[in-house]
């Protein structure tokens, strides 16, 4: 196995790569959650995991060293690699991250002071120590020696940041003696054997020379921890400079921080803002369009810290960042968001990385009004009757729609292109209707001017990001000419090419496809088709909660779904399903698919794309049903029979302003689960809960984030639970109890 770095993508073992990766702290989960947090990952279209390898976990006091149980790097990445994934190495020693003293072990920091992150010749000494049991972890576990490590960073955002809350300075103010300071890590890895390329994340001139086989990359956020909520940037290419560009720090959360009074207006509480899905799922798009190959979310999953690791300006105990996977393994709005988003790159990886930025390709604006009156004269119902169809593409006028266009270089007319649309804001964003796109001549003369779409009007509602694909072969002889639906996959289905598209309930889309015989179509009744040319035809529907389904020329099926199903797609062995249920894992051999769900409700169900009729058998569920639905979607359901769960001896009192809920537990209670969790939603200044003396959980984010407090890593015995919302004027709370199941999906006639 190897990796390359050609200009604007990795190369892994001859097939170039976009890497779609998320930060999962081995750390801040415990061990036994490990595995399900990886394949929840994996699930999302997640290829890359990457991780800081922190150095106070692991040397607890001056050369004494733990790499046991929650520890356990060397586990954790033999883990990833077993379960198909790339691991990116941050191999710090600064790693900052929120951690107390940026990893630092608190010895070092008491015996140096304030020459750590520094040059000083003792310093270096305990780092060149710290390196060296990484390397002996690493080296057996590197692409070429067959393991799962494809990138090393050394240090992270020096001269750059240092770790406010701790005062560990972000390097030398002298950009020599930061060059030295990186060029010393360089060595100690170079010097090892390792060549891997180097991800560098530092602010230190002249670098490029430095590390030589090196990837640039970098963060972005939604919104920052050190003030109000703002805006996402324009969209702006970025520069090539002859590598890759991946990103290792693009945030889908943020976290509270308690300084900068008074209180964040957001959460009455410390500073930290709200971060929505859909800001989430715009910026991740941003990154892609503006020329990402690489696109890693930090952070992925939450997490807590199990001893005294949190950054002195954090919550002692949970790193809420309000990630995509809660710290209990919930999966909010923004996983479902980034898993669309991850199963385009997925699938159709080999054209996106063709592509580079185009700001000149396309010329994409609104002509229709915000809302209906938008622009009227009071008492006049009809001052604007008309005015919407005064202008076209061709006139100009009307209002720009954020956008950027990856086109692929040269005859783009016969390869593929993809448009970037965005109508996402912090504080409001309105309809923009009646969008028209004008896709311009590419430095050929071959070209002309278009405008699409040509029989719908492109909506964009508010608060939603579109990818609209455009000259994407899809199979042998079948193309698809445009599209105001977003992409979501494509595999085999029997002898022909499924793919799906997705766009919101509000908006009716079109899809044209080039295919032998366009005469060749049949639709069911949520679909229209329309024949351009003997080669051409136009779809078009309006998505539902019903899947809709087209068969082209016999050689290509068309499915169109709507957004929020399609944050519920999972692989059923080969197959796709869609499910309010977590399938954490398939195995599928002969027709025969073994699936394992994670499911905290009694009745569930899947729709399964399936070209065969499908059985369904699960020892722990009753009434099962499997209903044809024709044009190959079958809906399976049926009946979980947990026993029931409950807090003991369970009561909820005021003691002054503050709102106290206990109970009791015992390790009986959870033997058959896999995670028991208190939601908790008050409108208060803050929690924390106990079991017994022990502080099990902590929460800044009052009524705009649930509560979650997960019982099953802490109740080792029985004990006395009490959770306190500080000056909380309402609490509402539940138990929720999520069950491991296994299904059998049989495809009749597969063997």
């Amino acid at each position: 196995m190897s990796i390359n770095v050609a200009e604007n993508y990795l190369v892994i073992d001859g097939k170039r790569r976009f890497l779609y990766a998320g930060d999962c702290a081995y750390g801040r989960t415990a061990r036994e959650f490990w595995r399900d947090r990886l394949l929840t990952m994996k699930a999302a279209g997640i290829n890359t995991i990457s991780f800081y390898c922190v150095w106070r976990f692991h040397e607890t006091a001056d050369n004494v060293w733990d790499f046991n149980g929650n520890h356990d790097i060397a586990a954790f990445l033999d883990l990833i690699h077993e379960l198909g994934l790339y691991a990116i190495f941050r191999m710090g020693p600064f790693v900052h991250s929120e951690y107390r003293n940026g990893g630092y072990p608190d010895y070092l920091v008491e015996a140096l002071g304030p020459r750590v992150r520094s040059n000083d010749d003792e310093y270096l000494h305990y780092s060149c120590r710290w390196y060296e049991k990484l390397l002996q972890i690493a080296k057996p576990r590197l692409i070429g020696a067959g393991g799962p490590i494809i990138l090393i960073q050394l240090e992270n955002e020096l001269g750059s940041a240092g770790c406010k809350g701790d005062d560990i300075p972000r390097g030398s103010d002298d950009d020599e003696a930061n060059r030295r300071h990186l060029d010393f890590y360089c060595t100690l890895v170079r010097s090892a054997g390792i060549e891997l390329p180097l991800l560098d994340i530092n602010k230190v001139p002249g670098r490029e020379t430095l590390l030589g086989n090196h990837i640039d990359t970098g963060g972005h956020y939604p919104a920052s921890c050190f003030c109000a909520d703002g805006e996402l940037s324009p969209f702006q290419i970025h520069p090539s400079n002859g590598t890759p560009w991946i990103t290792i720090e693009t945030g889908c959360g943020m976290f509270p921080r308690f300084f900068d009074y008074p209180p964040y207006r957001n959460t009455n509480s410390y500073q930290g803002p709200i971060i929505r899905a859909a800001a989430v799922e715009a910026l991740a798009a941003q990154t892609i369009a503006e020329g990402a190959s690489g696109i890693g979310f930090f952070v992925f999953c939450d997490g807590q810290h199990f001893g005294s690791d949190n950054e002195s300006m954090i919550p002692f105990r949970d790193m809420n960042f309000q990630a995509p996977v809660s710290n209990v393994g919930t999966l909010r709005d923004s996983y479902r968001a980034l898993k669309r988003l991850g199963w385009f790159v997925r699938a159709f990886e080999p054209e996106l990385l063709k592509t580079v930025p185009d700001a000149a390709w396309s010329c994409v604006r609104s002509y229709g009004e915000p809302y209906p009156g938008a622009q009227s004269q009071p008492n006049d119902l009809f001052a604007g009757y008309g005015r919407e169809c005064d202008a076209s593409a061709e006139t100009g006028g009307g209002r720009p729609v954020e956008s950027l266009a990856r086109v692929t270089p040269g005859l783009n007319l016969s390869d593929s292109n993809f448009l970037f649309l965005r109508n996402v804001g912090s504080d409001r964003a309105p309809w923009r209707r009646d969008i028209r796109i004008r896709v311009t001549p590419n430095k050929l003369a071959c070209e002309v001017n278009k405008e699409y779409p040509a029989r719908v009007q492109l909506e964009l509602p508010p608060q939603t990001v579109k990818i609209l694909p455009f000259f994407v072969k899809l199979a042998p002889h079948c193309f698809l000419d445009h599209s105001t639906a977003t992409l979501l996959d494509r595999r085999p289905f029997a002898d022909r090419m499924q793919v799906i598209a997705h766009a919101t309930e509000e908006e009716l889309v079109e899809s044209t496809f080039a295919v032998p015989d366009a005469a060749d179509c049949r639709t069911d009744e949520a679909l229209l088709s329309l024949q351009d040319s003997p080669n051409q035809v136009t779809i078009i529907g309006k998505p539902s909660s019903k899947i809709a389904v087209a068969e082209l020329s016999g050689r290509l099926r068309y499915v169109l779904i709507d957004s929020v199903r399609a944050g519920e797609a999972w692989e059923l062995g080969e197959l796709v399903a869609f499910s309010a249920m977590t399938v954490l894992e398939s195995r599928a051999k002969n027709g025969i698919i073994h699936a394992t769900v994670l499911h905290d409700a009694a009745f569930f169900e899947l729709e399964v794309l399936s070209p065969s009729p499908l059985e369904l058998s699960c020892p722990e569920a009753d009434r099962l049903a499997v209903v044809d639905r024709g044009n190959g979607v079958w809906h399976l359901s049926g009946y979980f029979t947990p026993p029931p769960v409950q807090l003991r001896a369970a009561r909820e009192y005021r003691a002054g302003d503050d709102w106290i809920i206990e109970g009791e537990v015992a390790p009986e209670d959870l033997n058959h689960l896999t995670e028991l969790t208190v939601c908790c939603d008050y409108d208060g200044a803050g929690g924390q809960a106990y079991l017994d003396d022990e502080l099990i959980g902590d929460h800044y984010f009052g009524r705009f984030l649930t509560w979650e407090i997960g019982l099953k890593h802490w109740v080792k015995r029985p004990g006395k639970l009490r959770i306190c919302c500080r000056k909380a004027r309402h609490v509402q709370w539940r138990l929720r109890a999520v069950h491991r199941h296994e299904l059998t999906v049989t495809q009749k006639g597969v063997q």
